[in-house]
This record gives C-alpha cells, structure tokens and sequence, in this order.
C-alpha cells in the first residue's frame, strides 16, 4: 500500500519524547580478591604497652656439644646469646569520599551503595598490596645478635641471567623447598608450602608439568575427592610439595629486567636491537630501549617481531641508523614474582582493623556528606628464610 500524502510524523518530529534509556545497575570494574594478608601467621601475643613500633624478640640457640665430658673434671658454665630482634612498625592507612545531597538526589542509580561497595573493596585492595610489597621486599628492621636486615630478596632472580629458560620451571620450585627445608622452615599448609603465581605464571609452570606424566601436578579434586578440608581460593594443585595458588593480585608490573645491547640498525623506521644475552621477548611485549651512542632508538615500545633470541624489531619513526655496535640497556618490562611460603614468614601487627568513618556535619545546610575507612597496621617480614621469591618471565 502506498504511503498516504501529508506530513509523516516521525522521531524527528517529536523529538522531545524521544530519549536515551538507562540501565539503573551500574555495574563495577572486575576484581582480584585480596589473597596475602591471610598469611600472615606470626602475631603479637603479648604486647608490653602502646606504640608505633613493635619489636619481637628471638632467642639464639646454645652451640652444640661437640667434646665429651671429663670423668675427673667439672663441666664449664656457658651464658644464653643475646636475643635477636624483628621490628614492626605501624602506619596508619585510609581513603574517604564526599558527596553532594544533590548528586545523591539526581542521579539514576542509587551512589550511596555503590561508594559503600568501593570503599569495602578499596579497604582490602590497599592493605592487601602493602603486604605483598612485604612479602616481595627486603626483610629490614632487624638487629641483636644472629638478625641482620636483607641486603637481597631470599630467592633467586632468573630474569637477570643468560639462562636457557627464565621461564619458572620444576628445578626452581624443588630448589625453593630444598632451601626451605634446609633452613628448617615448616610448611606453611600439611606437609606443603604455600605458592603464589600470576596466572601467566602457572600457564607455564602448568604446561611443564603435562610433559611429565599425568599424575605429576594434583589437581585439588584428586587430593580432596572425599571434601574434607578447605580450598584456598585460586587454588590450583599441588606440584613439588608447593600448593599453588594462582590470582592476578601476584602482579606482572611488579618488576623488570634489563639487557646488554650490542648492536642496534634502523632502517625505514623499523629499529632493529640485539643484546648480549637471550632476552625473553615476544610480540606485543612492551621495552624500554636505552642505547648509548645511537640515541635516536631510545624510548619505550611494543615489540613488533622477534628475529632471533637475542634481537628484535619495533616501529620507529626516524632517519635511518646504520648498523653499528653499541652499548646501553634494554628495560623489559615482562617480569613476575613467583612467592614460596612456609611458616612465620609474615609478621602483621593490628593497632587497630580497619573500621569505616561516616563524616561529620561540615557544612551549614548539611548538604555535604563523606565516608571512609581508616586502620592502623603494619607487616614485616618474620623469618626471611622461610620466604623465597623467584623472579621469573611469562611466556604469554
């Protein structure tokens, strides 16, 4: 049937009725849940009297014995060592958000639960960084006799080598517990440490272990068939003697690591770099390039193809540099911290949890309203050697 002759009302005729809809959920960015303070298994017991530091106290054992006693002669007195010390110190930490009456009033979505939600989470999100900044630092504050603070994370750092892999592996996990149980740490869960790896970690840690045979990682379903006992969120299996935990909180940006350059071309604005050592690197990997004499390189990148193990090319918009030795760095910014636990290795102490803090009046009419946490706390690290970090690249 054809169209009737006139005026057609349409959208653009009644404008004004026609509006934007709205989705009143507003939904929250994806997230991690917070995983490290939870091992924390060293606490205050008793504590002397109020303070911004607490310090423990460990005593020293007596040497051995090592000359029999003399039938005719009396043993000879030996005095206790003096005790060796960790310190605590504690902080306070805390974020609050204000808003207007009005913005609470004219908004489609209710703001109050949704910033209740977001401070519960920032709560957790913080403190639980500032462990593992702990649990992947150097264990200072420590003195007396036999305590001496780290001048290097107990571990291994594979990222700064020429090694054939410094992918994690096996080996590293069997030297972390042969190191773990020298130093006779406990195990942190039974008879296992506890592991923590980034997911791109486990895929290759995971993808080593199928290549041994079926049974060597144990998934959690196989050693807990009959549900007794508890899952660790993240829980992965258990592969020598460590149980896994993979989450995105043990995260990738927490270091980098650096390559020689020995050669650097550029040609049609694609930079070629070699370095001294395999560097790791795949496509899509992001570098910081440091060259000494041919600075017109420098910068950060993307990688655009690997060549070989020891070059690779990115896009570079400059004149041409012809092929020459060179020296300087290359930053690589694709490493992980793989961290093995045991017993007493993270020492936490509470002033106070955190508590929320609903504002005061501030204003004349009350219009303004704000919310907040705040806590008062501190960690350290107990026993350094019953934490060994290894620092490790992905392959993905």
């Amino acid at each position: 049937m054809p169209l009737l002759g006139g005026t057609t009302t349409q959208r653009s005729t009644v404008g004004n009725l026609v509006q934007t809809a709205y989705d009143k959920l507003v939904e929250f960015n994806l997230r991690s849940e917070p995983m490290f303070r939870k091992f924390a298994s060293k606490r205050p017991s008793d504590v002397t009297n109020p303070g911004n530091t607490v310090v423990f106290q460990l005593y020293n054992d007596l040497a051995r014995v090592t000359t029999n006693l003399n039938e005719t002669a009396d043993v000879d007195a030996v005095a206790i060592s003096n005790t060796g010390t960790v310190s605590v110190t504690v902080n306070e930490w805390g974020n609050v958000v204000q808003r207007t009456e009005r913005a609470a009033l004219e908004t489609i979505s209710q703001i109050d639960p949704a910033i209740a939600d977001m401070l519960s989470y920032n709560i957790a999100d913080s403190l639980d960084f500032q462990v593992y900044r702990t649990l992947t630092g150097l264990a200072l504050g420590r003195g007396g006799v036999g305590t001496a603070n780290e001048t290097s994370v107990n571990g291994v750092d594979k990222t700064a080598a020429a090694l054939a892999s410094d992918l994690l592996q096996a080996s590293d996990i069997r030297r972390a517990t042969a190191k773990l149980r020298g130093a006779k740490v406990s195990p942190q869960d039974g008879a296992n440490y506890i592991g923590m790896i980034h997911p791109d970690v486990s895929f290759d840690l995971r993808t080593e272990a199928m290549t041994s045979g079926a049974n060597v990682w144990q998934a959690p379903h196989v050693y807990n068939d009959s549900a007794v006992g508890n899952f660790w969120n993240g829980e992965v299996g258990i592969y020598e003697q460590v149980k896994f935990i993979e989450s995105p909180r043990v995260e990738r940006a927490a270091s980098t690591y650096a390559r020689t350059i020995t050669n650097v071309v550029l040609l049609t604005n694609v930079a070629t770099v070699t370095t001294s050592a395999n560097h790791g690197l795949k496509v899509g990997d992001s570098v910081t390039v440091a060259a000494t004499t041919a600075t017109g390189m420098n910068g950060t990148f993307t990688i655009a193809s690997v060549p070989t193990a020891t070059t690779f090319t990115y896009a570079k918009t400059n004149a041409n540099i012809t092929s020459a030795a060179d020296t300087g760095t290359v930053i690589v910014q694709n490493a992980h911290k793989a961290i093995i636990l045991g017993k007493q290795a993270l020492l936490e102490v509470v002033t106070y949890e955190p508590k929320t803090v609903i504002g005061p009046r501030i204003d004349a009419l009350d219009r303004f309203r704000s919310v907040g946490w705040k806590a008062l706390i501190g960690w350290n690290i107990y026993r350094p050697e019953a934490r060994y970090v290894i620092d490790v690249r992905s392959s993905i």
